[in-house]
Formats: C-alpha cells, sequence, structure tokens
C-alpha cells in the first residue's frame, strides 16, 4: 500500500514541484524538521541538505534518471555495523545466515560472532573486539555480506540501479549486484579473498600504504623519482593512495612532505593493488577459474579498466583475476558512469566513505546525487 500510495504520488506532482524529505518518530520531531526547513528556504532555495537528515530539492528528479549502486570496500568495517538493519529486515539476516554456514562449515567461528559479538563495557574489550573485525580474512566477508543483505533488501522495496560498481574489495559486491555469478558464489569468493589476502608472504615483506592529499596529475610528478613507489589507488580529486615496501613509503613521506604535500600513512597488512600482495593473487586467481561466472545483467564498471566489464564471462575473470594487483581507478570509473548517464549514486556499505568520494569527483556536476544507506558508524 505504501509503494502504491508513492507511485500515486509520482504521478500526481509534476517534476517542477518541489520536494521536501525527512524521516521522524513523532509529531513533534516533525513539526521542529519543519521549522528547520522553513528556515532554510527563507535564505536557500536551491537544492540542499541539513546534518538532521531532511532533504530538499526545487525540482523532482526525471523518471529516466541512470542509478547506480556502488559497494563498499575494506577499511569501512565497523563492530556493530548494520545492526539496527539486521533487525529489522529478514533478507540481511539470512545474508548473514548464508555466511555463517561457509564459516561453520569449515569448523571456524560464525561470521556474525565477529561483527556482533558479545557486549563489552571496557576500552580494551572494545579494541580487541574491532580487530578481530579488521582482519582482513573476517573485514571482506563481513563487509560483502551486509551490502548483499542491504542490496536485496532495497530490490525488494522495487530498487533497480542501471549500472554497479565498488572500491577494491567492493567490485565482488558490484558483480554479484548484476547478476555475474550467484549468491553462494559470491560470498565464496568473498571469503576466498579475504583469507588470501591475509595470508603472510614467507618470502618478502607486504609493504604498507600512504595517502597522499593531491590531485593525480601533481602527485605522479612528484613520484616519478622515487624508487620503489607505485600508485595503488586514484579515489577523488584530491586524494591518491601510493604504495610500497616500508623504507621506500618512509622515504616517500619525508621527501613529499619536503614537496609541501600532505601525507597520511595508512594502517594497513600490506600494499593492496600492488606487486606486494602477489601471493595473495596467485591463490586467489586460481579459485576465480574454479566458479561459474554469467554475462552481467547490467553494465559493471571496473576498477582496473575504468570502463565497463566486457560482456563475456571469461574476459571477466580474467580481469578479476588480476584485479589485487592492479590499481583502483576509482575517479575515472566514477567520471566515466557519469559520462554513460549515471546521475544518482546510492552508496551499499557500512560506512559512506564512497559517497564522500563520488561528492568530491562530481562536486561540479549540479545533477549528480551520492546518498550512503549507512552514512557513519
Amino acid at each position: 500500500a505504501y509503494l502504491n500510495l508513492i507511485n500515486q504520488s509520482k504521478e500526481a506532482i509534476p517534476s517542477t514541484a518541489a520536494r521536501l524529505g525527512f524521516v521522524i518518530n513523532n509529531q513533534t520531531e516533525c513539526k521542529e524538521f519543519l521549522q528547520i526547513a522553513i528556515q532554510n528556504l527563507q535564505s536557500n532555495t536551491t537544492d540542499w541538505e541539513h546534518p538532521k537528515g531532511i532533504y530538499y530539492r526545487a525540482n523532482g528528479i526525471a523518471a529516466n534518471t541512470k542509478i547506480v549502486a556502488l559497494f563498499s570496500g575494506q577499511g569501512s568495517q565497523y563492530v556493530g555495523m548494520g545492526k539496527e538493519l539486521v533487525n529489522a529486515f529478514p533478507e540481511i539476516r539470512k545474508a548473514f545466515d548464508q555466511a555463517d554456514s561457509l564459516f561453520e562449515k569449515e569448523g571456524k567461528d560464525r561470521l556474525s560472532n565477529t561483527i556482533y559479538p558479545i557486549p563489552v563495557f571496557d576500552k580494551e574489550g572494545k579494541q580487541a573486539n574491532q580487530v578481530e573485525l579488521t582482519r582482513t580474512q573476517n573485514a571482506q566477508p563481513a563487509i560483502g555480506t551486509l551490502s548483499m543483505g542491504m542490496y536485496k533488501t532495497m530490490q525488494q522495496a522495487g530498487f533497480t540501479p542501471d549500472f554497479t560498481a565498488g572500491h577494491s574489495f567492493g567490485e565482488l559486491s558490484a558483480l554479484w549486484a548484476a547478476g555475474v555469478y550467484d549468491e553462494q558464489t559470491f560470498l565464496s569468493l568473498a571469503k576466498a579473498r579475504g583469507e588470501a589476502m591475509a595470508a603472510q608472504n614467507p618470502n618478502a615483506e607486504t609493504g604498507t600504504m600512504l595517502a597522499v592529499k593531491a590531485p593525480i596529475d601533481q602527485v605522479e610528478v612528484a613520484v616519478k623519482s622515487l624508487q620503489g613507489v607505485t600508485i595503488a589507488n586514484v579515489n577523488s580529486t584530491r586524494q591518491v593512495i601510493l604504495g610500497g615496501s616500508h623504507a621506500a613509503i618512509n622515504t616517500a613521506s619525508e621527501q613529499l612532505k619536503q614537496k609541501g604535500l600532505s601525507v597520511v600513512p595508512l594502517s594497513v597488512s600490506a600494499a593492496f593493488h600492488t606487486e606486494f600482495v602477489q601471493h595473495a593473487q596467485q591463490p586467489f586467481a586460481a579459485y576465480v577459474t574454479t566458479q561459474q561466472f554469467n554475462t552481467p545483467k547490467i553494465p559493471v564498471f571496473s576498477n582496473t579498466t575504468s570502463e565497463a566489464y566486457p560482456a563475456d564471462p571469461k574476459s571477466i575473470q580474467t580481469i578479476l583475476q588480476g584485479h589485487i594487483l592492479k590499481p583502483v581507478l576509482f575517479k575515472n570509473q566514477i567520471d566515466n558512469i557519469y559520462q554513460a548517464g549515471g546521475r544518482v549514486f546510492v552508496d551499499f556499505g557500512s560506512k559512506g566513505v564512497l559517497t564522500n568520494l563520488v561528492k568530491d569527483i562530481l562536486k561540479d556536476k549540479v545533477d549528480a546525487q551520492a546518498i550512503a544507506l549507512n552514512p557513519n558508524a
């Protein structure tokens, strides 16, 4: 009945009419939010949003607007993530039941016990729980399972994207959402990838990473003379991630700071998306070849090429096999999705990291919107 009411409203309200949206718990809060909206509208009648979750648009979004489903990568996990959603929506609980079964078949603790542990009330206990979830073998399947449950819940409400994309690990989620493989295959791939990347390289160090707050062209010039440093991620207009050995990254950090660039060392277990994770790429690539892949039902944009994946399942497998070693060209792929017509970007996962990156990348595009389903912890 609710969806029918919304559909009737779409027909009744002209696209030129303004929209005001918010979620409230009671009449008092409704009055408060309306008053805030009135105050805001006295000085700003263009599109805006308020920190309390009040959204205003001067016009409706066109019915043929193309929608993009974005999927979180590792790093956005936190203990208890999505617990309200898990309690409210059966599809999300079913997703965790499936993931738990995979872990239990190997004699391991249920994944859900790591994400939703028995509550502790001391700082040390909370830190220990977060460390356990942050382990790559737990973090990647945890983010993937939550994203899958959120996506299926939105599908039940009528959500139908035109494109999908993810950041790093999130590309596995994006391929699943586009129909490249089924749920069981997705969860198995997520678990296999996490385990492969958690393994230590017995023959060499696994490296580390450094965030640089500068445009890619400036970073490329700055690191050209630095030995053993490669660009691992191009995240936005002013965020580039470098990877390399600990010694090379320490040298890069000092030299880049001397050049006036802002840098932030990242707390990671390896230099992801560089040759330093070759030991993880090989077993994961072998596992990918054993799985059933299908032609995407909608375009999936790749971190590696920044273009849509090809239709051929074998070609998709080949690209995914090398994904761990290749740079994540997230800015490029968002630019290309926009060029393909993508305008509303919906962020599935444990935080709004990708939403903020998209807002930066498309900050000059007034018709682009980015929405996080779970904006923060």
